[in-house]
């Protein structure tokens, strides 16, 4: 069965299929579209939001199956199979309908609205969803979880859950009868975080299956087992009290539906930076600790069962069938992705993907995608797909890449991979190297130092630029000075045409203190004039050559403000709520964006200026 997956940049949206090769179906054709995009989790259809307004295609045809012209809407959500369509748009003062509607697909009917002023966070978003098998809808509102018929969504609840202060609800994947739905309650003063563990239906007072409550919890991960049967809470908070972490404070408990919790016991201090179970549900693999972490291998009862050792990694993800795992250094580390073979834990490579913003295996368990995305980085953005052993098959550059991801698919219509699938395509150490980070360069300096390379000796550099040994008259201090100018004619014989050779102040001064000594000894004697002779006077420093240090260094600081700013769009794109004067640093990102590019110009005046002189 083939596998393809969904790019969309600044030109449209394509599906391509067949890996290794990719083909473009041509049967799939979207006008370019915002980041709003999402497929149904069987992968059956996706949803798109145009100029025009929303629409909702067949993976397989293109066919559009649901339009509206809604292009004010701002998030989307389809159900697990695709049977409705989560839409939310701004709230217009005095609209009698709610601007959170409920669509279903097929008819094009909305079969609930709520009015909801604001979108919320990322974990709050979609703000209505289903089970896996779309039996069950809920909501969760301020102080209570409302339930509905999934397949009959209403705006009347068939159960409601009331816990004062709620933050989080999350229901346990899997079909039914019995479901279990994981509530979390953040901290709040001397008052604990608290999660507990109910049986859909039974609702009532102390009827929860398990219970625990702890402290530095702000915030939760809520991890569910494939089975259903098991539930790991990832807890975060953002300031750690103790002080050894700059990053606040985490930990890791498990729950179970039996009502036994336990504390995941870790081996080394520091953060816990990802955990991900396995497809299987009989693991989990979590990365933590200080810089290297470790990221280790965990049975169900919470035992660490295999270590694959320290390394700069805080991302783990694993193949749908179990076989795979990657283990990557995504955000502030350097972006290497290792290969594990999980039947006999060897690492099969370790490639460069630095820059990776998106990343998935494929359903069939054979390929690995990574994607450089629009506008999280504005530079290089396209994606690439790896072999199952690390061989790079595909890269592609797209503009403006704001969303790949491969179309979703039941790992069950996939035969396991096996020995030949590893053998099928050998990584190659040539084809993409682990790129070391290069010294930084001023802009005034990248044309003439570049050339002469960086980490040689002076002699060396020398004798790339046709000296030969250091000029008379000039020591290596004197080079090196040249060197770090970045001006190729300092370092040489001649200079420009009509240039005179440059005398250092020590060299100028004990030539004149010899000449005056030997006048002396011939006949001068006392009354000899030590002074008759003046040392030569050097040439002012290029006047350019300050002002230039002057603009590198508003070039540096400008830079480090782009930087932050970065930073915190990527806080704002998460969800978090951001200060005012926040907010006014994204706003100024262009004025910021046009200062810079004005700085580089001067220098590169000044550079062309310096060398005319």
């Amino acid at each position: 069965m083939a596998i393809s997956l969904l790019a969309r940049g600044r030109q449209g949206a394509k599906m391509m299929t067949g890996p290794p090769t990719l083909r473009q179906d041509p049967s799939i054709e979207c006008a370019p579209v915002d980041a709003h995009v999402q497929f149904s989790a069987d992968g059956s259809v996706f949803a798109v939001v145009e100029k025009t307004g929303v629409r909702v295609l067949q993976s397989d045809g293109g066919q559009t199956i649901f339009s509206q012209p809604r292009p004010q809407v701002q998030a989307i959500h389809l159900s697990p199979k695709g049977t409705f369509l989560v839409t939310w748009e701004k709230l217009v003062d005095g609209a009698e309908e709610g601007n959170l509607k409920v669509w279903h697909v097929a008819s094009g009917s909305v079969t609930a609205h709520f009015k909801q002023k604001v979108l919320g966070d990322k974990s709050q978003w979609p703000a209505v969803k289903w089970s896996s098998d779309e039996a069950i809808a809920y909501r969760l509102v301020t102080n209570e979880v409302h339930f509905f018929d999934g397949q009959k969504p209403t705006l009347v609840p068939e159960h409601r859950l009331r816990i004062e202060g709620i933050a989080q609800c999350s229901i346990m994947p899997g079909a039914g009868p019995e479901y279990s739905v994981a509530t979390f309650v953040a901290e709040k003063k001397s008052a604990p975080a608290q999660m507990r563990l109910w049986r859909h239906g039974d609702y009532g007072e102390g009827r929860f299956l398990a219970s625990k409550a702890f402290y530095k919890a702000a915030e939760v991960q809520l991890l569910w087992s494939p089975t259903g049967g098991s539930l790991l809470i990832h807890t975060h908070t953002e300031v750690d009290t103790s002080g050894n972490s700059y990053y606040g404070a985490t930990g890791l408990f498990a729950m179970g539906s039996n009502g036994k919790v336990q504390n995941v016991t870790l081996s080394k201090a520091g953060p816990i930076h990802d955990v991900k179970w396995s497809p299987l549900g009989e693991e989990f693999v979590c990365v933590f600790g200080t810089s290297p972490p470790i990221a280790a291998l965990f049975d169900t009862n919470c035992k660490m069962t295999h270590s694959f050792g320290e390394g700069p990694h805080n991302t783990v993800s694993w193949a749908p069938h179990g076989r795979f795992l990657v283990l990557a250094g995504f955000g502030n580390m350097s972006g290497e992705l290792s290969f594990y073979d999980r039947k006999t834990f060897s690492k099969l490579a370790t490639v460069d993907a630095h820059m990776t913003v998106a990343y998935e295996w494929s359903p069939d368990s054979r390929f690995f995608l990574t994607g450089i995305l629009f506008p999280r980085l504005r530079v290089d953005n396209g994606y690439r797909v790896w072999s199952c052993s690390g061989a790079l098959l595909h890269k592609e550059e797209v503009e403006e890449l704001t969303f790949v991801q491969w179309r979703p698919q039941p790992s069950n219509l996939f035969t396991p991979p096996d020995e030949k699938d590893l053998a099928a395509f050998k990584p190659s150490a040539a084809s993409v190297p682990i790129s070391k980070g290069k010294a930084y360069v001023p802009p005034s300096q990248r044309g003439a130092a570049g050339a002469c390379g960086g980490g040689r000796s002076l002699a060396n550099l020398a004798d790339a630029q046709g000296v030969g040994a250091a000029p008379a008259g000039r020591s290596l201090a004197q080079l090196a000075a040249a060197v770090d100018k970045g001006g190729t004619a300092a370092m040489s014989n001649s200079g420009p045409v009509g240039a005179e050779l440059e005398e250092s102040k020590n060299t100028a001064k004990n030539r004149a203190k010899r000449e005056a000594k030997k006048k002396k000894a011939e006949g001068g004697g006392e009354g000899g004039d030590v002074n008759a002779v003046e040392p030569p006077k050097l040439p002012p420093p290029a006047p350019g050559a300050a002002q230039s240090e002057v603009l590198e260094k508003k070039v540096r600081a400008i830079e480090k403000k782009l930087r932050q700013i970065s930073e915190l769009k990527e806080l704002k794109a998460g969800g978090k709520t951001l200060e005012k004067n926040q907010l006014d640093k994204i706003e100024a990102e262009e004025v910021v964006r046009k200062e810079l590019e004005d700085l580089q110009l001067k220098i590169e005046a000044e550079t062309k200026e310096g060398m005319w002189r």
